[in-house]
């Protein structure tokens, strides 16, 4: 552990910015709602109306789950349980992978190494930053939470809730790191886990299968039950979890060389074929999108299995006035789940894209993407090469989710296909924004790339709450997705295709902007 302190200080430097962030509007977000929500139901009765209308949502459920207590304490519990874990997972993955393999993978970690620091430094400074900082946002949102008038016991076990979230994705991160040697490949498995937790979740609510609940990280930040009889010992569960899979990453990483990952790459053939830039390219990407695909088509069918009787389950008249309201009179409930689920899984879908649309970035900080290009490939066939692969990669996920959730569901693989590919322009502006930054400010891309994505989220759920409308609300492309399996009245082509063109103008400035730059070696 020899140079731990140092470490520490280093990655607070290199993160300056996105940690206060990333604390900061994770620590509002729940005062913001608990102040929405004693605003929009002033008394008991308007809230208890609420949870019985959200008892009886299939696509709340699978959300958020059910209320626990009908009051402004367990409303915003709720409301952001699943959510803040959701966000603050996502950004803790990037941030152990940040400090973790892609210091093994850019060389950095070597040069540190060969100094006074001990072997299980670097992982031991990225896992006590990142666990602090989910601690202080939750220690942060107490005071303004007691200060709506909410109980302080409560509001701290919604805070240290909301930190346990983090915590386990932090520590998942910490052992993807451990098994492959590149970084893109350990996000995507930790994204990965982390979208089956949340399915198993989803399942054990919308689905009825109560025991799931507890096989999952997102299920036990819930079982807390904060405002709604204060379940302390949970978070035993999430303290033990954590600890054993720390455990495990300092265990793995003594059996693996530096650089390294526990899951050896294979040799390739003595003699070369790959042809060109695009042979690379598609070399480096097809076991990361094969690993997506398999784990969103299972995804998908877990889901269209779920949603399968839920018509039948749920045919009451309260049920059915609400898909009356949200899809028309000929909506399904089974369809109205369908949507809100995909647009989350849409989302995961465009963190996928982001490994993806990254992977140059991740070629030219490790010096490999000179080298290449001191032969005859020129740069916009190399940019290109790993840009195709991160606009097609999405269409390959979405497409696969759709037809298993389609094909377990009702058998009507085209209509639900089509419906979650009406997502791929909202993930290809996700995409564009990454190449843009790639093109014009290569050492912050990774970094505001996802944070961009986690904002789109925060966008999304503010909305929610009616905090968010008008111009910002507009900031999301996923909120100009038209409903397909709903029957949109409006037409889906101008939306669609404006979206396309934005994605298409963004990715031009960013290969253009990488035209007009130095190659930078490193991030």
């Amino acid at each position: 552990m020899t140079g731990t302190w140092a470490l520490i200080r280093l990655v607070l430097r290199r993160d300056r910015v996105l940690l206060p962030v990333w604390i900061v509007i994770s620590a509002v977000l729940p005062t913001s709602i608990a102040s929405a929500t004693a605003d929009l139901y002033a008394d008991q009765a308007a809230r208890d109306a609420f949870a019985a209308a959200s008892a009886g949502n299939p696509a709340q459920l699978a959300m958020r789950g059910h209320i626990y207590d009908a009051s402004v304490g367990g409303l915003t519990a709720w409301t952001l349980g699943s959510s803040l874990a959701m966000i603050g997972g996502l950004v803790s993955i990037l941030l152990v992978i940040r400090h973790t393999r892609v210091e093994e993978e850019t060389g950095r970690r070597e040069l540190l190494t060969s100094g006074v620091v001990g072997r299980h430094a670097p992982l031991a400074a990225a896992l006590a930053v990142v666990l602090a900082a989910n601690l202080l946002l939750g220690v942060l949102s107490v005071p303004a939470l007691v200060a709506t008038g909410l109980p302080t016991g409560s509001s701290v076990l919604f805070g240290l809730s909301t930190a346990g979230g983090g915590w386990v994705f932090a520590a998942v991160a910490a052992v993807t790191a451990q098994l492959t040697s590149s970084s893109g490949t350990a996000r995507g498995i930790a994204i990965a886990v982390g979208g089956l937790f949340f399915a198993l979740r989803s399942l054990a609510d919308a689905g009825g299968i109560g025991w799931l609940a507890w096989v999952s990280p997102f299920g036990w930040v819930r079982l807390t039950k904060p405002y709604a009889g204060d379940q302390w010992w949970v978070l035993g569960l999430i303290v033990v979890f954590v600890a054993a899979l720390a455990a495990a990453a300092f265990a793995l990483s003594t059996r693996r060389d530096l650089a390294g990952g526990l899951v050896s790459t294979r040799p390739g053939p003595a003699t070369g074929t790959l042809s060109g830039a695009f042979g690379l390219a598609g070399q480096l990407h097809r076991g990361t999108l094969a690993g997506f695909a398999i784990g969103f088509g299972l995804l998908g069918a877990l889901l269209g299995v779920a949603a399968r009787g839920l018509d039948a389950q749920l045919d009451t008249p309260q049920f059915r006035e609400l898909a009356a309201t949200v899809g028309g009179a000929d909506a399904h409930i089974s369809d109205v789940f369908f949507t809100f689920v995909m647009y989350v899984l849409s989302q995961l879908v465009t963190g996928a894209a982001l490994v993806s649309a990254l992977r140059a970035r991740t070629e030219e900080a490790a010096g490999r993407a000179e080298l290449l290009l001191s032969t005859p490939v020129g740069r916009m066939r190399w940019a290109l090469s790993h840009l195709v692969y991160a606009m097609a990669g999405p269409v390959l996920l979405l497409a696969v989710l759709g037809a298993m959730a389609g094909l377990a569901y009702d058998g009507d693989v085209a209509r639900v296909t089509v419906a979650t590919l009406a997502y791929l322009p909202a993930v290809w502006i996700v995409v564009g924004i990454a190449t843009l930054l790639f093109g014009v400010l290569p050492r912050s891309a990774v970094a505001v790339s996802w944070t961009v994505l986690g904002l789109f989220l925060v966008v999304d759920l503010l909305a929610e709450f009616k905090l968010a409308t008008g111009v910002v609300l507009n900031l999301s492309p996923f909120v100009h997705v038209p409903a397909l399996l709903l029957g949109d009245a409006s037409s889906p082509v101008p939306p669609l295709l404006g979206l396309t063109a934005l994605a298409a103008a963004l990715a031009a400035a960013g290969l253009a902007g990488l035209r007009r730059r130095d190659l930078v070696p490193s991030g």
